[in-house]
């Protein structure tokens, strides 16, 4: 069993986490990194591999999970249905800890706001009614930590700080592709419907992710929050 820490973010991750994401981009690509640090509406959250002298936060197992992230301005995320992760929350990984993974939730009450943060999309009228909104960002996993449920327990983490200040409906435009960590298989797997896809037009040269032919489309998946399920994870926060 590997070990891994979730924890908040550091001024020093910007620059390790760029080199994470980008790597997941077409060669010569570059990346903001927002870390939220100072917007009480923007959740960031870093997964670190343990290290000896490390106080464990989480473990992961070796389920079959490729997981990769999910960008909002969601470019690209990944995941695996069948997710199997052990675990406890008790602290944070080491300082000297390598960076593996993140995922970010951005909250809104103004739907026309979230539309204008989107990256696929930018119609507010494709947007279910909700009262308060969680966009999922900037997830990603490294290629070396897939397969050990790190996208996943990201998620849950996000998903129980979203119900703790009342998200009623998570969301993410996503990168969808033929890749085997597609995010599409993530969302799947933690109930999410895809509520409106458009294809992404190029070929499967330019293709970072694709092979034979590209299928990539750029993809809204929901999740609503059910008030007894909202309750449940705003206590596990």
């Amino acid at each position: 069993m590997t070990e891994f820490a979730i924890r908040d973010p550091r001024p020093g991750d910007a620059e390790p986490l760029e080199e994470l994401i980008t790597a997941h981009f077409s060669e010569g690509s570059t990346y903001g990194v927002d870390l939220g640090l100072d917007d009480p509406t923007y959740h960031v959250l870093v997964a670190v591999e343990s290290g000896d002298d490390a106080n464990v936060a989480e473990s992961g197992d070796d389920a079959n999970v490729a997981e990769s992230g999910d960008d909002a301005n969601v470019a690209e995320s990944g995941g695996d249905a069948n997710v199997a992760e052990s675990g406890d929350d008790r602290s944070e990984g080491d300082r000297g800890d390598a960076v593996c993974g993140v995922m970010a939730l951005r909250e809104f009450a103004d739907p026309a706001e979230l539309a204008d943060e989107m990256y696929f999309f930018d119609d507010r009228d494709l947007l279910p009614a909700a009262d308060r909104y969680g966009h999922l960002e900037m997830g990603y996993v490294g290629e070396a930590a897939t397969g050990r449920g790190i996208g996943s327990r990201l998620l849950e983490r996000l998903h129980a700080v979203g119900a703790a200040r009342g998200v009623d409906l998570f969301l993410a435009d996503s990168w969808y592709h033929g890749g085997d960590d597609s995010p599409e298989k993530l969302f799947d797997a933690h109930g999410y419907e895809t509520v409106h896809r458009d294809p992404i037009e190029r070929s499967a040269e330019e293709c970072p992710k694709c092979e034979g032919e590209c299928v990539c489309e750029g993809a809204l998946a929901v999740r609503r929050v059910a008030g007894d399920e909202d309750d449940a994870e705003a206590g596990t926060s």
